[in-house]
């Protein structure tokens, strides 16, 4: 399954880059591609297959910011659905909950096995997946992230957000299962609906 897929590596320069993209290969992903610049990011992308998209923690804040925004504004295909996975040495809960904030699908500490990475990777794709889309952000349920079951309880919003749910599949692409759109304004004076 992962020979369909694509992943882009945003490393910085050294032996990491070139040892991750080998056990990338070694787990079947079709094509690896490092990415040490933020110029080249956007070329690295193949819009027509799924693209992982690795961070390398010591690329920063700003590289990654950047990137996620390419990212989940790429105009073409369904690019905008691909999972970005942070791989961080040590992360403290306030910087994760930085690198979630930002849009992360998943963050991956050190040390990581392959078959692990294989895990985290698969359940990246063929499972039901929610990104929220609000007038600030593109991205998966942070609330989910933080919040294990208690962040998928509904809730009732107070900005409006529209919530979609697909399924990543490399052979088909992404198909999205279900829109769902949350208006406050629509729902003053009726009846609280669940979100």
């Amino acid at each position: 399954m992962l020979d369909r897929t694509v992943a882009i590596v945003c490393a910085e320069s050294g032996a990491w880059p070139n040892a991750f993209r080998d056990n990338l290969s070694s787990l079947g992903v079709g094509h690896v591609e490092i990415v040490a610049n933020v110029d080249h990011f956007e070329g690295a992308i193949d819009p027509d297959h799924i693209n992982f998209i690795f961070f390398q923690q010591a690329v920063g804040l700003h590289f990654m910011m950047k990137a996620l925004r390419i990212l989940r504004m790429y105009p073409r295909g369904d690019v905008k659905y691909s999972p970005a996975i942070l791989m961080a040495r040590e992360l403290v809960e306030k910087q994760l909950r930085q690198m979630v904030e930002l849009g992360f699908d998943d963050v991956i500490q050190f040390p990581c096995t392959k078959g692990m990475l294989r895990h985290r990777m698969h359940n990246q794709l063929m499972s039901p997946i929610s990104y929220f889309i609000t007038q600030d952000y593109f991205g998966p349920d942070r609330r989910a992230f933080f919040e294990g079951e208690a962040g998928i309880k509904p809730r009732f919003g107070t900005r409006s957000y529209e919530r979609r749910t697909f399924i990543r599949s490399p052979e088909h692409g992404v198909a999205v299962m279900d829109v769902q759109k949350f208006d406050p304004e629509e729902t003053q004076g009726a009846d609280q609906i669940e979100i």
